[in-house]
């Protein structure tokens, strides 16, 4: 009897052993809304694809939303668990009362460039290798997309033409909508991520005017980051272990960038079938690096806070904001 029983209670000890097992691999569903379907936010689905959610025990499920503005308000309604959004929107957010923080950066440097109509850069007299200053002022009068009021493309470029001062009139929409806005005639150009700033450039119909990648507008009109991964504070305090492996997911991408470059290129070309191939060498190379990215810091947010004044937007509870609580203080240093 005893040999039975003994069998018996080990019998019982693996069945629950295998139950906790199976408890733990199951996946957390988190979903995640994305300002854009460009390069600015496709790190996140980057990471999706090679698996490293899955590694940190998370079940990613993307929503592309119209603008980073959509994405940060989603969040804060509770339709999305994470949001890859702006700063500007981050801080925005904070200044009226919502906890929202961000806990990865996933592109560092301005990801927008401005295209013009081809026609129209033609009118202008100024050659595209001009000093940028004087490319700022062609822009005078014109029309210029952008997605959003608070996003880093509209404040880059507002701020810098006005620094020049250039009278520039700004028109929000959908990224993929800006294209067939350039062919219609009904903006001059628009401020775009990759890959939608590329598509006219390569048809020939649009010439591209200051890329954001290259830093070619002043440094004080930069943001430190496109994007970065947004959580509701109240989130991550009740599941402090979610957070950290967020940010893990985001440390793993930049080491697999340096690892995997190949894979990493594979991954984009799925998720930009359209892209033909030297127009994806292309833009891989010049923005795959701001893929890289290191945790935030509170010298980021001060600059954060800074780059969103800039936008003329009224906000007198930014000066109150407490850079240091923009962030979750996970990930790295």
């Amino acid at each position: 009897m005893g040999v039975f029983q003994a069998i018996h209670r080990s019998l019982v000890a693996a069945a629950v052993m295998a139950l906790a097992t199976s408890a733990k691999a199951a996946p957390l569903e988190f979903s995640i809304g994305l300002g854009s379907a460009s390069f600015a936010t496709v790190a996140a689905r980057i990471a999706g694809e090679l698996g490293l959610f899955e590694k940190h025990g998370l079940a990613a499920r993307f929503i592309v939303m119209d603008s980073a503005s959509a994405a940060t308000t989603a969040l804060i309604a509770s339709s999305v668990a994470g949001a890859v959004s702006g700063p500007g929107e981050l801080v925005v957010a904070q200044a009226r009362g919502q906890k929202v923080v961000a806990v990865a950066n996933t592109y560092a440097g301005l990801s927008g460039s401005l295209v013009l109509s081809k026609a129209v850069a033609d009118r202008l007299g100024v050659s595209p290798a001009a000093p940028v200053a004087e490319r700022l002022k062609a822009l005078e009068g014109l029309t210029i997309g952008v997605p959003s009021a608070t996003g880093a493309y509209t404040v880059a470029f507002r701020s810098a033409a006005r620094d020049v001062g250039a009278n520039v009139r700004f028109a929000y929409m959908a990224q993929p909508a800006m294209v067939a806005a350039l062919e219609s005639g009904a903006i001059q150009g628009y401020v775009g991520g990759a890959p939608f700033w590329a598509l006219p450039v390569v048809k020939g119909s649009g010439v591209l005017w200051i890329s954001g990648p290259k830093a070619e507008l002043p440094a004080a009109n930069m943001p430190v980051s496109s994007s970065n991964l947004q959580i509701m504070r109240g989130y991550a305090e009740a599941h402090p272990d979610v957070a950290r492996d967020l940010a893990a997911v985001f440390d793993d991408l930049g080491q697999a960038l340096d690892t995997q470059p190949a894979a990493v290129k594979a991954i984009v070309a799925r998720l930009y079938p359209d892209l033909d191939r030297p127009t994806l060498e292309l833009l891989f190379a010049a923005e795959s690096p701001a893929w890289k990215t290191k945790a935030p810091t509170t010298a980021d947010m001060v600059r954060e806070i800074a780059f969103v004044k800039l936008s003329g937007v009224t906000l007198p509870q930014a000066d109150s904001l407490d850079p240091a609580g923009l962030f979750l203080h996970v990930g790295g240093p």
